[in-house]
């Protein structure tokens, strides 16, 4: 889902909200100002990253000093997810946490206000939300979590709105808000929310509005389920170098390997090795010293390539040019006949 569809779906959920939080504003007296910046963050983790099993899952959002407080967020998981309908476990039932720290007062303190239980709701028979979980928050701060799911494309989305009338008054930024959903509901024990069954780097997606309704921002975090050898934050079923630490995945030939394993970046036939030692761009196929048999760089590896190798036939590396001296892999600092053996193997051949 593009940001512009989820921004669509965001304002047709919350137009309604969006006139409530701008009354708050008049009778709550909060002091954030409308004109006041809107830089939310969002930060995903889970309690244990195998697949398929219940476990904790926690996402703070928050907004540092001097900003615009949270009116709303609808959050984006990917459908992989298995979140459990309300209806299978009991009302009652506790199944997360919420807790939150806000500058209470404004005037320069942080406050950590009471955390409450995430509480299942019992849920109408003509309501098509997947579930409701209610929190009660510094005694008073009431908020629903409303889980239900989108169609184009189909994922779950986790609601709440934060600028309600239980909302504590005056109160500012910094702010942050803390929700951790259980795998297992208590005391029942029941499915809650378990991994996806297949290993790979997900995506969750928040849609955040700022509180009067003036700015909506959507940030979002990865989270790997499954397997990550090199701790790198991509799950070895789609890391191109499964073992060696690369979270950019840089790929500079589009090959299967990711530059920081792949021993020849440019798929021109000599490894990075090679080119390193004889002076030739790694990472560039042709052109000026880029493929290690074109000596004469005019695009292929004719006689003219052979004839500069012969002429220093036998000599080491130094004085011979390292250029000369481009077998075996890696180079043995002589000019030798691995050196024409390797030239007259793609002789007559243009660059790859």
């Amino acid at each position: 889902m593009t940001d512009d569809t989820r921004l669509s779906m965001f304002g047709g959920l919350r137009v309604g909200l969006v006139l409530v939080s701008v009354a708050a504003v008049w009778l709550l007296g909060n002091s954030t100002a409308f004109a006041a910046p809107f830089t939310p963050s969002f930060d995903l983790t889970v309690s244990n990253a195998n697949t398929s099993v219940r476990t904790n899952t926690t996402i703070v959002h928050s907004v540092p000093v001097g900003n615009n407080l949270i009116d709303s967020i609808n959050t984006f998981i990917p459908i992989d997810w298995q979140i459990a309908a309300g209806d299978t476990y009991p009302v009652g039932n506790v199944v997360g946490q919420v807790s939150a720290k806000a500058d209470k007062g404004c005037n320069g303190s942080v406050d950590t206000l009471t955390p409450g239980n995430l509480i299942n709701q019992a849920l109408a028979p003509t309501d098509p939300s997947q579930a409701e979980w209610l929190a009660t928050i510094d005694g008073t701060w009431q908020m629903l979590f409303v889980v239900d799911q989108t169609t184009q494309p189909r994922e779950w989305q986790i609601e709440v709105t934060l600028a309600n009338a239980s909302m504590p008054p005056n109160m500012c930024a910094p702010e942050e808000l803390k929700v951790t959903i259980f795998g297992s509901s208590s005391p029942a024990g029941a499915l809650v929310i378990a991994n996806p069954t297949h290993a790979n780097t997900y995506t969750w997606d928040d849609g955040l509005l700022s509180y009067g309704g003036s700015q909506v921002v959507f940030v979002s975090d990865n989270v790997v389920i499954g397997t990550d050898t090199d701790a790198d934050g991509w799950a070895n079923t789609v890391d191109n170098c499964s073992t060696v630490v690369n979270a950019d995945q840089l790929n500079t030939d589009g090959d299967s390997l990711g530059d920081a394993c792949d021993p020849d970046d440019d798929n021109d036939g000599f490894s990075d090795v090679v080119e390193t030692s004889v002076g030739t761009n790694p990472l560039v196929r042709c052109g000026t010293n880029a493929w290690p048999a074109d000596i004469n760089n005019d695009g292929f590896s004719d006689i003219t390539d052979v004839s500069v190798l012969t002429n220093v036939f036998g000599e080491s590396v130094p004085p011979a040019p390292a250029r000369y001296n481009i077998a075996p892999d890696p180079p043995d600092t002589f000019v030798d006949i691995t050196d024409v053996t390797r030239m007259v193997g793609v002789f007559g051949q243009a660059c790859p």
